[in-house]
C-alpha cells in the first residue's frame, strides 16, 4: 500500500491535525498550554522589522524547524497564504490568547501533525514555542518543548541578558518569558456563585484567572484560565508549581461540590442543566457561546445522573469542535435524553 508524503497545502494541513482532546474524559481539568517566548539577537523586535528581515527569520528559522526528529512532520505555513477561517482554526486548536487575524507577509506559523505543537513567527517575538495538550503530563510536554527551543537556540543566538533573562517584546514577559496555562471548567462553582468567594479567598498575585478568550469578566463556557502573572525574578519550577497548585484547589473545590450535589440535590443546578438540556436538543439556531454553555451544564448533567445518552469525552469533543464544525453540536444532541430528577 503506498502512503502520500506530499506536503499538503495550508489549509489542508491544519485540517489534517490530531486534536489533543480526542480522548479526554476529564471532566474539570479541559486543557494545558506552555508558551516560550524568544526573540533571535540582532534582529530588532517584529514590530520594527522590516518585511524582508522578518521573511528572512521565517525562511531560515523554519527551515531548521523542519529539519528536528522532534517534530512529526513539520510543515511551515505563511501567514500570507492562509485565510481567515485557517487562522480562525489554528487559534482555537490551540487554545490562543492572541488573534492570529491580521498575520501577513513575513509572518507564519510551523505547525506537526501531533496537533500538539505550534511556533508562531514575528507576531509580538520572534518565535513562539507553544504546545497544547489534554493529560496531566505536563513536565513530558514541558521537556519536549524545551528539547525544541535548545535545537533552535542552538543555531540561532536567543536576545538575553544577564539582569532580565529572555528579551521580549513586552518588558513583563522577560525573565524565563514562559507561559503556563490551565484551562478548568467549573460549572458548579460558577454557577452556584461561590467562585467570587473562592478567588477572593485565595488570591494569589502571581496568577492570573480570565475566561478562555483572555477576558477575566468574560466566562464563556464555564471555563475559567489559570495562568503565571508574572515570567521575571521567578523560576520556570516555580511557575508549574504554583499554576498547579492554584488549580488543583480550585478542581478540589469544585469536585467537593459536585459531590454535595450527590448527597443533596440541588434544584437550582437542577433547573440550569434542564434548561441547558431543552436549548440544546430543541434549538434550531443557536449562537455559539450560547452552545458552550450549555455543553458545560450537560456535562455536569451526566455525570450526576441526570442526562444520559452521551458521555464526557464526546462532549469534551463537541466543546472543542463547535465552532470548526457546525453540524457537530446537532448530530450529538440528537442523542441526548433526560432522566427523572431525583
Amino acid at each position: 500500500m503506498s502512503h502520500d508524503n506530499s506536503p499538503k497545502s495550508g489549509h489542508e494541513a491544519i485540517l489534517a491535525l490530531n486534536e489533543p482532546w480526542k480522548n479526554n474524559s476529564n471532566q474539570i481539568w479541559m486543557a494545558s498550554t506552555i508558551c516560550l517566548q524568544r526573540n533571535i539577537d540582532k534582529f530588532n523586535f517584529p514590530k520594527k522589522l522590516d518585511v524582508e528581515r522578518k521573511k528572512q527569520i521565517v525562511s531560515l528559522v523554519g527551515r531548521e524547524h523542519l529539519l528536528l526528529d522532534s517534530l512529526n512532520k513539520p510543515q511551515l505555513l505563511k501567514a500570507d497564504e492562509l485565510n481567515f477561517l485557517d487562522r480562525e482554526y489554528l487559534v482555537e486548536h490551540f487554545l490562543a490568547m492572541t488573534s492570529f487575524h491580521q498575520m501577513g507577509v513575513g509572518e507564519g506559523f510551523i505547525i506537526d501533525a501531533s496537533g500538539e505543537f505550534l511556533t508562531i513567527f514575528n507576531l509580538s517575538d520572534h518565535l513562539a514555542f507553544m504546545k497544547v495538550f489534554a493529560h496531566d503530563e505536563i513536565e513530558k510536554e514541558w521537556n519536549k518543548l524545551v528539547k525544541i527551543e535548545t535545537s533552535i537556540g542552538k543555531k540561532f543566538s536567543y536576545c538575553s541578558s544577564q539582569r532580565f533573562g529572555f528579551l521580549t517584546s513586552d518588558f513583563s514577559k522577560c525573565g524565563t518569558a514562559l507561559t503556563v496555562a490551565s484551562y478548568l471548567q467549573l460549572p458548579a462553582l460558577i454557577h452556584t456563585e461561590k467562585i467570587d468567594e473562592i478567588l477572593e479567598t485565595d488570591s494569589d498575585e502571581s496568577i492570573l484567572v480570565t475566561g478562555i478568550q483572555g477576558n477575566p469578566t468574560e466566562v464563556i463556557g464555564d471555563i475559567l484560565v489559570i495562568q503565571n502573572n508574572y515570567t521575571l525574578g521567578i523560576s520556570e519550577e516555580n511557575i508549574f508549581s504554583s499554576v498547579r497548585a492554584f488549580s488543583l484547589r480550585l478542581a478540589t473545590q469544585e469536585k467537593a461540590l459536585r459531590a454535595s450535589f450527590l448527597k443533596v440535590p440541588n434544584p437550582d443546578m437542577m433547573d440550569k442543566v434542564s434548561r441547558a438540556y431543552a436549548v440544546l436538543r430543541h434549538s434550531y439556531n443557536i449562537e455559539a457561546v450560547e452552545a458552550l454553555n450549555a455543553i458545560s451544564l450537560i456535562k455536569l448533567g451526566v455525570e450526576m445522573g441526570w442526562i444520559e445518552g452521551v458521555n464526557i469525552e464526546a462532549l469534551n469533543r463537541l466543546f472543542f469542535h463547535l465552532q470548526k464544525s457546525p453540524f457537530a453540536l446537532s448530530i450529538q444532541c440528537k442523542n441526548l435524553s433526560r432522566r427523572n430528577f431525583p
